[in-house]
């Protein structure tokens, strides 16, 4: 497994740990890190990723309502759902050195792993929803040539 890949997992996981015990996401984060011994490059991803999820909680989630009100009533999102949206929709918005697709896939992939099967679909068309509002008029981004955008 890549080290993004790794890094958002870790990620996923202390969020929900998080959002279930009521304690704080960095702190929940940097216990998940440390008993995990991850590599550099790994922790350094999932913290820049963490704390961009925690600065900008309330806005990523006003975003999320806003794209899933209109066909489904985001109450009835799953935990892991809303967690690996909010992760998705705060690399769209705040890592434009990730090409989209990338995010779109890496966030389908977690789905995968971690939901229920029609999840993954459901995160694909919300994600892709979201990401022609950040990249309105660069549809055709491309995927890197070889895996280092996407682990």
């Amino acid at each position: 497994m890549g080290k993004r890949r790794k890094g958002r997992e870790i990620v996923l996981q202390s969020m929900y740990a998080s959002l279930i015990s009521g304690a704080d996401l960095i702190d929940t984060l940097d216990d998940q890190l440390t008993r995990r011994e991850s590599a550099d490059e790994t922790t350094e991803f999932a913290r820049d990723l963490a704390g961009k999820v925690k600065t900008n909680a309330a806005d990523l989630d006003r975003w999320l309502n806003s794209l899933v009100s209109s066909k489904w009533d985001p109450s009835r999102l799953g935990t892991l759902e809303v967690v690996i949206l909010t992760i998705g929709l705060a690399e769209l918005k705040f890592s434009p050195d990730v090409p989209f697709k990338v995010i779109i896939n890496e966030a389908c992939e977690l789905a995968r792993r971690y939901c229920e099967g029609g999840a993954v679909g459901f995160v694909n068309g919300v994600l892709d929803n979201a990401a022609s509002q950040v990249y309105p008029k660069d549809p055709d981004q491309e995927l890197p040539k070889d895996d280092e955008g996407t682990t």
